[in-house]
């Protein structure tokens, strides 16, 4: 069973809400990560996105359907996001540089 329309369309809405604010997002994630502990480098911010969204899918589909997500909904939606996440690497590449303290010396 692929994703339904309205799956799709919602992780899209998802996507394209995150892109349009995404410094605001970008620095609520670090903060967060931060705070637990954890460097927010590029890739741990990378990461800490694709689950949120994997996660808002999966329980999109819960509330939806009663049920979990088949492989087959996995699968497009693994292809979905791997088509976004060069554009959420080049922000965020851009959004921690300019969140870098200057260097001393």
């Amino acid at each position: 069973m692929a994703l339904s329309k309205e799956v799709k369309e919602g992780l899209e809405k998802a996507i394209n809400d995150w892109l349009s604010r995404f410094d605001e997002i970008a620095e609520a994630e670090l903060n967060f990560l931060e705070k637990i502990g954890i460097e927010p480098k590029r890739e741990t911010l990378l990461s800490y996105t694709a689950g949120v969204l994997d996660s808002s899918v999966g329980s999109f589909i819960h509330c939806l359907y009663d049920r979990g997500m088949t492989e087959e909904e996995d699968k497009e939606m693994i292809e979905l996001m791997k088509r976004k996440i060069p554009v959420f690497e080049l922000k965020f590449k851009a959004f921690l540089r300019e969140n870098k303290p200057p260097k001393e010396g």
